[in-house]
């Protein structure tokens, strides 16, 4: 890792009792297995703070000694990283840069050797080794076995970041995506495929013909149809919300365009002032929330 990857700081997210437990129990799971596997090859034998030359009452045999230092060292090593992490949880306020981090797993490291060694020489009584000399080969054994499990710990701690990072982009992009439509209105077909994106001050009319809609808009000055195979209620359904109000069975207006209200004996029209753009019918249905819109 360079410099600026030891700067990067890791989500505070990462940081949670769960996840935090999650990495201790993964930690756990890897240390037995890792012990169980290499035991044949006579690797933890070796240790004396394992085995004792003068079995206690609790151990009646180096295979007794063996499960008994396994399980214990397992359990207490556990419980102190657990209780580590507790307090790194509690403690980081802020973003914790891998530097940090590093250094995090460095004590514990240290703090797991010291009480892995006052643990084992008062169970096994190593009174024939020095206090200080146990810790020293507590503190590089630890060392090696623990260096799988934090290695998982670490690519672990990686993949939530990435994953954080993901998340962040992907919300950045949601609301990219959400900017055109603030100044565009997005048309679908019947297979929900984008067909048309119209700026919202050039649309004028949605006209439905059977299972086809028609789009009316302006485009330098002049006006411009397409169709696009849909329906209206799917189009009312998706504009529900916007100033694009349906005004009759087979309509909808963009209420910004309206120029003037208008009945006669033949009925309420709307129209837009625009040539070539008819004057657009508005039912009785419809009649009231049109006008209450224009009052607005």
């Amino acid at each position: 890792m360079n410099r600026d990857i030891f700067d990067q700081h890791i989500p505070k997210s990462v940081f949670t009792i769960p996840k935090q437990a999650l990495v201790v129990f993964v930690m756990a799971v890897t240390t037995v297995v890792f012990i169980t596997i290499f035991r044949p090859f006579r690797i933890y034998e070796s240790l004396d703070f394992l085995v004792s030359q003068k079995p206690t009452h609790l151990i009646d045999s180096p295979e007794d000694a063996f499960y008994l230092a396994m399980t214990s060292v397992v359990l207490l090593g556990s419980l102190m990283v657990f209780c580590s992490r507790i307090i790194l949880v509690k403690s980081v306020r802020d973003k914790l840069s891998y530097r940090g981090f590093l250094l995090w797993c460095g004590l514990e490291f240290v703090v797991v050797a010291l009480g892995i060694t006052v643990w084992s020489s008062a169970l096994f009584h190593q009174e024939n080794i020095g206090i200080l000399s146990l810790f020293f080969k507590v503190l590089g054994r630890t060392t090696c076995i623990l260096f799988i499990p934090y290695l998982f710990c670490w690519l672990y701690i990686i993949i939530l970041d990435k994953a954080s990072q993901i998340k962040a982009l992907r919300e950045s992009m949601d609301k990219d995506d959400t900017a055109p439509q603030k100044s565009h209105i997005l048309f679908y077909d019947d297979h929900s495929e984008m067909r048309l994106s119209v700026k919202r001050e050039d649309l004028l009319l949605i006209e439905s013909a059977d299972n086809y809609i028609c789009v009316w808009y302006m485009n330098n000055d002049q006006v411009k149809k397409s169709m696009i195979r849909n329906t209206m209620k799917r189009v009312v359904e998706q504009l529900k919300d916007s100033s694009v109000q349906r005004c009759h069975r087979s309509y909808m207006i963009n209420m910004d365009k309206v120029k003037i209200l208008r009945r006669d004996k033949e009925g309420v029209f709307i129209e837009f002032g625009i040539e070539g753009v008819f004057d657009v019918p508005i039912s009785k249905t419809y009649l009231k929330n049109i006008t209450e819109w224009l009052m607005k």
